[in-house]
């Protein structure tokens, strides 16, 4: 539904359990979407919570099909809370999302709290584990230079480990990008009528690559955020010509970039077993067929893209070779698709494609060049192959 530019309106974050919960929930601008989000709830359960700079006291959703949906102070009104919008409690779904995904990475005592910069909670998150001695501290708020240099002196101080993140607008990522050569992001975006939370790495160049917290880990560092395929800082590893084969299991292909196109597959490299991965091949490359049993030419190079779970690995490469068997005894995981059924007589296709040097095309396009060998004068001439 469009909304007017100035259709603000009152209040578009709360809490549930209490005034002073840390729990955020954000109420949809629809009505179908308000009607979802309150399927599990009741108007008892919003308030307008002290750690989103609010009054404490009781909110109700209201729902309307002519503007957007939005939660109400119940009168007398007496409250001086500033910021109202989808985004003004990100600051708790920053430290919710912080706070599980610690726990996943099994730092279970962790402690979360927002402090007051000057214009109450919501210009930082403050989590600290390992006993205390260790803290994240995504900025959010603008803090001028002098006053964020003495903040990371006076909490290197109290801290074995600190490690400072950065939300949109506080305008110091660009300096530590500078100085460290990278800045660790947050940020968050209205998905399905939630807030979701994402994190990225922001370049010298101020280009930041987004992700979402499960695909990174914790070290001694602090968030190590998986860098994008083909930066500086993304592990490679080289593999050995002729040693990787794949079978295509989706024939759906999706970018890799302006030049290069993504095939979701089934690898196997020489004596090691079967892992669902991408493969990245050139646009001028043909796309390697279903039914066929393909290995990697040139020198595949192997970019690990997280835990090593399904679609986990991307192999990058510049031109493949198609077998003339379906199975081979060096690669005995992969089993291509079957082979399709030929065209019916008089609409076989005689378009022809590239598979690493040799055309192919016609009714014999399938043929091996030992098989095509074989092949009388004019059988060749039907394949259409160059």
């Amino acid at each position: 539904m469009p909304y007017a530019a100035d259709d603000t309106r009152k209040v578009q974050t709360a809490v549930l359990d209490g005034a002073d919960s840390d729990r955020p929930v954000f109420l949809p601008y629809d009505h179908d979407d308000f009607d979802d989000f309150m399927r599990t709830r009741t108007r008892e359960d919003f308030y307008c919570g002290t750690l989103l700079g609010g009054c404490g006291k009781q909110l109700t959703a209201k729902r309307y099909t002519d503007k957007k949906c939005h939660f109400a102070h119940r009168p007398p009104v007496h409250c001086r809370r500033t910021r109202t919008d989808e985004a003004s409690a990100d600051h708790l779904y920053i430290g919710q999302a912080l706070a599980r995904w610690l726990a996943r990475e099994g730092q279970r005592d962790t402690d979360i709290t927002y402090p007051d910069l000057g214009s109450g909670p919501g210009g930082a998150v403050e989590v600290r584990f390992g006993a205390g001695r260790r803290l994240i501290r995504v900025q959010l708020s603008h803090l001028p230079v002098a006053a964020w240099e003495a903040a990371r002196a006076e909490l290197s101080g109290t801290h074995k480990n600190v490690q400072w993140a950065y939300g949109p607008h506080s305008g110091l990522g660009h300096g530590e990008a500078q100085a460290a050569g990278h800045a660790v992001r947050f940020t968050c975006r209205t998905e399905g009528g939630n807030r979701v939370v994402y994190v990225g790495t922001q370049d010298t160049d101020r280009t930041v690559e987004w992700t979402t917290l499960d695909r990174c880990r914790l070290t001694d560092e602090g968030i190590a955020v998986p860098r994008p395929v083909g930066s500086a800082a993304t592990v490679v590893f080289p593999l050995a010509p002729g040693s990787v084969a794949f079978t295509v299991t989706d024939e759906e292909t999706t970018s890799d970039g302006p030049t290069r196109l993504l095939y979701q597959a089934d690898v196997q490299p020489t004596g090691a077993a079967v892992v669902r991965a991408r493969v990245s091949l050139p646009h001028s490359v043909a796309p390697p067929l279903a039914h066929r049993l393909h290995v990697l030419d040139g020198t595949p190079r192997l970019y690990p893209l997280g835990a090593p779970a399904e679609g986990a690995w991307l192999i990058r490469a510049d031109c493949f070779t198609s077998l003339p068997t379906p199975t081979d005894s060096r690669w005995p995981g992969l089993r291509p698709a079957p082979v399709p059924n030929p065209a019916p007589e008089g609409r076989r296709d005689s378009r022809g494609f590239t598979a690493g040097t040799t055309r192919v095309g016609g009714e014999y396009g399938h043929l091996t060049p030992q098989e095509f060998s074989k092949l009388n004068r004019s059988q060749r001439r039907r394949t259409g192959r160059r």
